[in-house]
């Protein structure tokens, strides 16, 4: 889950590796995360669509791998009212 305020962008990873504070920018179009996990430094540098729904980049694990990422905006859950 991340959240954005103005150029900033924070989080929390949360999965294979464990759970991370995600730290990162958004300047434009043009969006980067990092976080640690398993004593290594992971950075994701992407791109947010014309929609603002998707990002799509390349994401680096500390030096011992590398590959792409596509990440989604969460749809909002509706609320029904009695």
């Amino acid at each position: 889950m991340l959240k954005h305020d103005g150029e900033k962008l924070a989080g929390t990873y949360s999965g294979a590796l464990g759970e991370s504070p995600i730290t990162g920018t958004v300047k434009g179009s043009d969006v980067t995360m990092d976080f640690e996990a398993s004593g290594a430094k992971i950075h994701y540098s992407g791109k947010v669509d014309k929609d603002g729904n998707k990002i799509t980049g390349d994401c680096g694990y500390g030096g011992q791998a590398s590959g792409t990422f596509v990440a989604t905006k969460k749809a909002k859950e509706s609320v029904a009212s009695e």
